[in-house]
């Protein structure tokens, strides 16, 4: 049963890649964009280009790239790159490197020349993602991918909601929705249908809920507009028809965010309860509590800074922003960009802490349950 479970894994993933090349293949070729290789870089210039606001360099290279798909496979083109230094995406060109470039015709239909599209990240990413599932399988076993069937299932719940809210969906439900089903899903084929599952997914929903209504609160009343960073700010420009309710999404976001850690810290206090009782079954429901949030405390502190350093991870080039340009305190606090991860981290750190009590309570109730139906 497991070697047959483990083979339709391994399909399903080969499906997938298989598939997912096909279609970058069939996309680059409508949009004259093929992978290349760079033989050799044959000119690498620095030109001064005068403005009405003086001068400034712009570092030209042109390189031989050999095709490495479409219809022109195996033909060798020049690849034009400029580097402007008034632009923060300048790509340079490395001989040995591979690189996306869009290609121009004449009149014939032949290539004249091509230039950089981009640098080709997806092919080691590929490769990334292919050592993370071998490890998975090799050191998880069976686990291991059941693991992986959660990620998955994970990865497909977020692409749905992200559907339905471009659909013009409410935010807030289909995250509360997605959550909900996202940790039930997870729980029951980690550790299938029983007394800890449950109480994990019960403390779960109650920390996530709990931290959902503390942001929508704090937004409310610090005026969060949800339109702190940039990608939010883009967004309002390619919504079209559709009249994004961008609180709500900052809902979402947070709820997301926090989901991991909250089940994280919902199923070891879970799992600790149900161990405990096995092995001392004369246990009262109030030790078990006490012994649930012991164990609470002590994952609350790594679990509560997990939470803190991801998102001031996400935001430590804006940080030295501030450092560098020495831009107040009171400036920086009343930022809505900063206001908005604040309230983020907090308000899921505050749903982790509240996971705790709740959890344990719940796992303890739930096996002194079962103890007395024997």
């Amino acid at each position: 049963m497991k070697k047959n479970i483990l083979r339709v894994g391994i399909m399903f993933f080969l499906i997938l890649v298989i598939t997912g090349c096909e279609k970058r293949a069939n996309t680059s070729e409508e949009q004259d964009v093929f992978i290349g290789k760079i033989l050799a870089i044959t000119k690498d210039e620095i030109n001064v280009i005068e403005t009405s606001g003086g001068g400034y360099e712009q570092r030209v290279q042109e390189a031989e790239v050999k095709l490495l798909d479409g219809p022109y496979e195996g033909e060798v083109i020049r690849v034009i790159n400029s580097m402007d230094q008034m632009y923060a995406y300048d790509l340079e060109l490395f001989e040995g490197s591979e690189i996306y470039t869009f290609v121009e015709y004449d009149e014939d239909g032949k290539i004249l020349e091509g230039f950089v599209y981009s640098y080709r990240r997806d092919k080691y990413i590929y490769v990334l993602v292919g050592i993370f599932l071998i490890l998975m399988v090799v050191v998880g076993g069976y686990q291991g991918l059941r693991t992986l069937l959660t990620l998955g299932l994970t990865l497909a719940g977020i692409y749905y909601m992200l559907i339905g809210i471009a659909a013009g969906g409410n935010a807030i439900l289909l995250s509360m929705v997605i959550c909900t089903l996202i940790a039930v899903v997870t729980m029951f084929l980690v550790t299938g249908f029983n007394r800890k599952s449950i109480s994990a997914i019960l403390g779960t929903i109650g920390g996530v809920l709990v931290s959902g209504i503390i942001a929508i609160i704090a937004s409310d009343y610090a005026v969060l507009t949800g339109l702190g960073t940039t990608e939010a700010q883009m967004l309002v420009f390619t919504q079209g028809e559709i009249d994004f309710n961008f609180t709500s999404i900052l809902f979402a976001s947070i709820l997301l965010g926090t989901l991991g850690a909250v089940m994280d810290v919902c199923m070891s206090i879970a799992s600790a309860i149900n161990e405990i009782t096995e092995a001392n079954p004369f246990m009262s429901t109030k030790d078990l509590f006490k012994s649930g949030m012991n164990i609470g405390r002590d994952v609350m502190g790594t679990m509560a800074n997990t939470l803190i350093l991801a998102y001031a991870g996400t935001s430590i080039f804006l940080i030295l922003v501030f450092f560098m340009n020495d831009i107040p305190y009171f400036d920086i606090i009343n930022m809505d960009a900063i206001a908005t991860e604040i309230v983020r981290a907090l308000s899921g750190t505050i749903g982790l802490v509240l996971s705790i009590p709740l959890t344990a309570y719940i796992a303890a109730v739930l096996e002194k349950k079962n103890e007395s139906n024997y």
